[in-house]
């Protein structure tokens, strides 16, 4: 289990975890979460939730989202197996 914080620029705030490995390539999760974002804008519903985007591997389950107003990105990583619904 991990997960990495970043700012609105994709530094990292903060890494831990599975995760702590990946600062160099922290700026991925603030683009899937700007693009998500960005989604959620074009559409006409002003009262839709902040998107949360799943990615899964063979490995781990990935979850990014970004907070209101996009001044940070969440990425909170578990390994397969370990979810409620798995």
């Amino acid at each position: 289990m991990g997960l990495v914080l970043t700012d609105a620029h994709g530094l990292v705030l903060k890494a831990e975890g599975d995760l702590a490995a990946q600062k160099l390539q922290s700026g991925f999760f603030a683009s899937i979460a700007h693009t998500a974002d960005a989604l959620r804008d074009a559409a006409d519903d002003d009262t839709a939730a902040l998107p949360v985007v799943r990615l899964e591997t063979s490995a781990r389950v990935l979850m990014v989202t970004r907070s209101a107003g996009g001044e940070r990105t969440l990425a909170v990583s578990k390994r397969r197996g370990l979810l409620n619904d798995e």
